[in-house]
């Protein structure tokens, strides 16, 4: 004996829909557990980068084409930390001073706080 089930559309919303609220929550978590986003690629390039780039950004020059390359990779960041940091050294890279070092040592704070291992003297 064969039983058939006949739902309605109504029926089969619910499952459907309590389904993607248990994924949604999952990925929530998952993304609120990595601190300020986590390290997804785009964040890791603009790591590997700037770390590549600093020891030899002296001049202006130097400094703004690592900016630009910086900027562009954290710009499609999920990182809040690390776009905000990268931004703040793209400002500040026409100045020698204190303040390229300060942006520079943030960025570098954001960028172990998420896990890329990154080492160069300051």
């Amino acid at each position: 004996m064969k039983l058939k089930l006949k739902l309605s559309k109504r029926q089969m919303m619910v499952p459907a829909i309590l389904a993607l609220a248990a994924g949604g929550l999952t990925m929530s978590r998952s993304v609120a557990d990595q601190p300020h986003g986590g390290v997804d690629g785009p964040a890791r390039t603009a790591c590997r980068d700037f770390a590549a780039g600093y020891p030899q950004a002296r001049t202006k020059t130097a400094r703004l084409a690592l900016a630009d390359r910086v900027t562009a990779s954290s710009g499609r960041t999920g990182n809040t930390a690390i776009a905000q940091r990268a931004a703040e050294m793209g400002r500040s890279a026409d100045d020698d001073g204190g303040a390229w070092r300060s942006a520079a040592q943030a960025l570098t704070t954001a960028c172990r706080d998420a896990g890329v291992r990154i080492s160069y003297e300051m």
